[in-house]
């Protein structure tokens, strides 16, 4: 039993192996024909991108490239109506006149809902173009207008155009002559934008004929000149105005006008057969009847030209100047016989009011519109004013229910709030006790808090007292040691010195008894010493410029160096003086209030900048007394 549960379990691992390998199979198939697939697809996208880039220059190619692409290979909605545009364009470029839609059903079908704006004027374009092979101008007309519609939004100029020109054919043929003329005016104005010179003289052309045809003579010679300056750019597109030179001399020219074109046309050869009957109209304009027959019989007896209007009409005339007035009328009548049956067979397709039917369908289309938006908007506003009724009815049953709760719930307020008004006083009275309770706790905290301020401001006065007699001290000590340096000094100068000059002698002698007194009262605290000093305090007082010049001096003896400093950096006589002041120990404030002057700072600016001190440098004073004992 177990030997058959092994090979049990064998086979079902085969089995499940080989599973998982055709799974793995079918899926790497998959995946190989869905990139083929789309590799196909993508090869379709690319050939019809070059056959649309190869469609104004070379149409012959573009037809070939969409030649190659097999019809079976086109699928989907979107690539087939494309596909049928282009070839329909490239048939229509290589000049192959389509009468079916059997190639551009598809763009129709797609197009016409599903299109762009360039593709819907294309496909409008196309469908009339096959109308018009078909001879059906009628149809031609409305598909050209329905596309036209579509000429704000598009950015294809050269279908535009191409449009305004197919249908201003048609309106040649019907004699809506102003239409016509219009329709060429606005597509030259397009060719023009796109530098198509070739179609945009072809307009021009056209619309020559119809001023000339509307005997429009301003508008004539606007295009003829217009004509003219494109002929010079390019000499090619005179063959294409050529023609037309001739009907205008007719129209509005004189004989010598029309008699210079004969010249010109006599000398040319292979003239067509529309140009022979122009030749011959203006044969006979001038009277030339000789002339005016001979090109009449050299046009092509299966011409069409024969059977036109236009040919008839001008045989009439001929005849008529012949003296053949039998065949004149027989001419004549069948001129008319013919103009008859033309405008019996515009009449009878109804053309000449295709583009109104068209207005008129435009019209009931945006009226029907318009009448459904009114209704719809109706219908919006009973539905608002439903909601609006319905609404106002709930709020008003809603407010009369909320007020007879109000009325209740007031009721229940104003017996809450007279118990809450009672409970409020009596916590209002609790409260004004705690209130006052806590202000008197306040009041203690404040006194005990001021106290412990005054004593600790008691405190700080007392360190800043200590302070200031510590200062005093050291104070007293420095004026002592320097009064005593500055004695010393002087004495010494008088020793040394025998022949110092006697304002100098006298000078020094005053301050070293100065010196010694105010020393003196210093040491020992006695203002008795000091009296000289304020004997002298009160001289240098009543003579400021005396004492300044004696203590110059008197450091000039003492401290020549440090007065020989001063002279060597440019400081004046005065402004030595002023330093001095410094150096005998005054602070500023003092020696501002000893000189009194308004220029007292400026001095002190002139002195910082000669001695080369910066203003925001120690003061002008520390700064001397430290140079004069460096020096």
């Amino acid at each position: 039993m177990g030997e058959i549960l092994k090979k049990i379990d064998a086979l079902g691992g085969i089995i499940i192996e080989a599973g998982i390998k055709y799974t793995s199979k079918l899926v790497l198939l998959s995946i190989v024909l869905a990139t083929v697939g789309c590799d196909h697809q993508n090869d379709i996208d690319v050939k019809m991108d070059i056959a649309e880039s190869l469609m104004n220059s070379k149409p012959d190619s573009a037809l070939a490239v969409l030649d190659g692409i097999p019809v079976s290979d086109v699928k989907g909605k979107e690539t087939s109506a494309r596909y049928a545009l282009l070839k329909s364009m490239a048939l229509d470029k290589n000049y192959i006149d389509t009468t079916t839609f059997d190639i551009l059903q598809p763009a129709i079908d797609y197009y016409i809902e599903h299109g762009t704006p360039n593709e819907r004027l294309r496909t409008y374009y196309y469908q009339g173009r096959i109308y018009q092979n078909q001879g059906d101008d009628d149809a031609a007309m409305q598909s050209f207008m329905r596309g036209k519609e579509f000429c704000q939004e598009a950015s294809d100029t050269l279908a535009m155009a191409n449009l305004m020109v197919a249908q201003a054919t048609i309106l040649y043929s019907t004699y809506k002559i102003d239409d016509y003329i219009k329709n060429n005016l606005g597509a030259a104005k397009l060719y023009k934008a796109i530098n198509r010179p070739d179609y945009e003289i072809s307009c021009l052309a056209n619309v020559l004929d119809g001023s000339i045809l509307n005997n429009d003579r301003t508008l004539a010679d606007s295009v003829m000149s217009i004509a003219q300056e494109r002929v010079k750019q390019n000499s090619e597109l005179g063959m294409v105005i050529a023609p037309y030179a001739l009907s205008y001399a007719l129209k509005f020219g004189n004989k010598e006008d029309i008699v210079d074109i004969l010249h010109y046309y006599e000398h040319m050869q292979n003239l067509s057969d529309e140009t022979k009957l122009d030749i011959v109209e203006a044969y006979c304009k001038i009277g030339d009847s000789s002339n005016a027959n001979r090109f009449m019989d050299s046009i092509d007896s299966t011409s069409k030209v024969r059977t036109s209007l236009k040919y008839l009409a001008i045989q009439s005339d001929i005849l008529e100047s012949q003296g053949d007035i039998a065949g004149a009328l027989t001419a004549y009548r069948k001129f008319s016989t013919t103009i008859d049956s033309i405008h019996m067979n515009i009449f009878s397709r109804d053309l000449l009011f295709a583009q109104e039917r068209h207005e008129m369908e435009k019209d009931n289309l945006m009226e029907k519109q318009r009448v459904d938006k009114i209704i719809w908007l109706s219908l919006c506003i009973v539905f608002v004013l439903l909601i609006i009724i319905g609404y106002v009815y709930y709020r008003y049953r809603l407010g009369k229910a909320k007020s007879l709760l109000d009325t209740q719930e007031k009721q229940r307020l104003q017996l809450e709030q007279e118990n809450l008004k009672r409970e409020n006083e009596n916590l209002e009275l609790r409260s004004r006790q705690i209130e006052l309770e806590r202000h008197s706790l306040q009041q203690a905290n404040e006194k005990l808090e001021l106290e412990r301020h005054n004593a600790v401001l008691e405190k700080q006065a007392a360190q800043l007292e200590c302070e200031r007699q510590s200062l005093a001290a050291e104070n007293l000590r420095l004026k002592i040691v320097q009064l005593e340096n500055e004695s010393e000094s002087l004495k010494e100068v008088l020793k040394k010195q025998k022949d110092l000059a006697k304002p100098i002698e006298d000078a020094i002698k005053i301050r070293i008894e100065m010196l010694n007194g105010l020393l003196a009262s210093r040491i020992t605290d006695n203002d008795s010493y000091a009296e000289p000093y304020g004997t002298w305090k009160d001289q240098i007082i009543q003579d400021k410029d005396e004492f300044m010049n004696t203590t110059r001096l008197a450091f000039k003896a003492s401290h020549p160096k440090f007065i020989k400093y001063l002279e060597q950096h440019e400081l004046t006589e005065s402004e030595i003086n002023y330093v001095c002041l410094y150096a005998i120990g005054l602070r500023g404030k003092e020696v501002g209030e000893y000189l009194q002057l308004k220029r007292h700072y400026h001095i002190s600016s002139d002195v910082r900048k000669k001695l080369d001190i910066d203003e925001h440098q120690t003061n002008i004073g520390i700064y001397i007394r430290k140079l004069m004992k460096q020096l």
